[in-house]
């Protein structure tokens, strides 16, 4: 097949995408305006993530970061057993506003997505107010959760990855005041991770950076890029909780 070939093809493909776009979301609308206790909200969670991934495929990827925050938002909601409340269908509704206000812009050919930033930014510290929300990058299930119970009770608003890639494009698309990493995670180490946030035009360009480690401070390669530097062995002294509080 040509490259001339191939090319309408994709293109095709991003006309049938768009096309059918408002019916998903015509559907995303319908079943949060639903949205009772006890109804499954895993229908409405594959719609949300297939979206996203499909919205990347054919480069829409301001759909691919509205629906990245709202998915993320779905399941902290799903956590703290809130995900019925009004609350949550009035902030599911308002991605879901931004979502056909995208497809509006794409349809007339506008590429100006600011106004969609600002109020993503908007919701997301109106969701978190006073609570610091703090990544956590741990692959080992016991230390991530050994350092959840130290700093939860310190209101925070806590998500764990245990990869490095998921970490960095979580730390791409939405905004943290602390990411708590250990040094060796698959796919991305502590020092890789931080070295790429900090290079990037993200809001966490200069996010508050906590490595988690038994190495000693000489062998740690790029120290400077970590505001903080704590010893796996003594997560329970309450430095963790001094840090975040600062």
């Amino acid at each position: 097949m040509s490259s001339h070939s191939i090319n309408e093809l994709l293109e095709s493909l991003k006309e049938e995408f768009l096309a059918t776009i408002s019916e998903r979301l015509r559907d995303i609308e319908s079943i949060v305006l639903n949205l009772t206790e006890g109804a499954d909200v895993e229908d409405l969670l594959r719609i949300v993530h297939s979206l996203k991934g499909a919205a990347g495929t054919h480069g829409f990827h301001i759909f691919t970061k509205i629906c990245h925050q709202m998915e993320d938002m779905m399941r902290e909601l799903i956590d703290s057993n809130s995900i019925y409340s009004q609350a949550a269908v009035k902030v599911l509704l308002e991605y879901n506003d931004l979502q056909n206000m995208a497809l509006d812009i794409i349809n007339r050919g506008g590429d100006d997505f600011h106004s969609i930033d600002s109020k993503l930014n908007q919701i997301t510290s109106n969701a978190s107010s006073k609570q610091k929300k703090v990544l956590i990058v741990e692959p080992s299930p016991l230390y991530a959760s050994l350092i959840t119970s130290v700093i939860e009770p310190e209101d925070c608003q806590v998500k764990i990855v245990n990869d490095g890639f998921i970490a960095l494009e979580s730390l791409l698309m939405q905004h943290y005041d602390v990411v708590i990493t250990a040094m060796e995670v698959p796919t991305l180490n502590g020092d890789a991770l931080i070295s790429a946030v900090r290079l990037s035009r993200s809001k966490n360009k200069n996010i508050t950076a906590i490595l988690v480690t038994t190495k000693s401070v000489d062998n740690i390669e790029h120290i400077d890029i970590f505001n903080h530097i704590v010893n796996r062995n003594a997560i329970k002294d309450g430095l963790l909780i001094k840090i975040i509080n600062i």
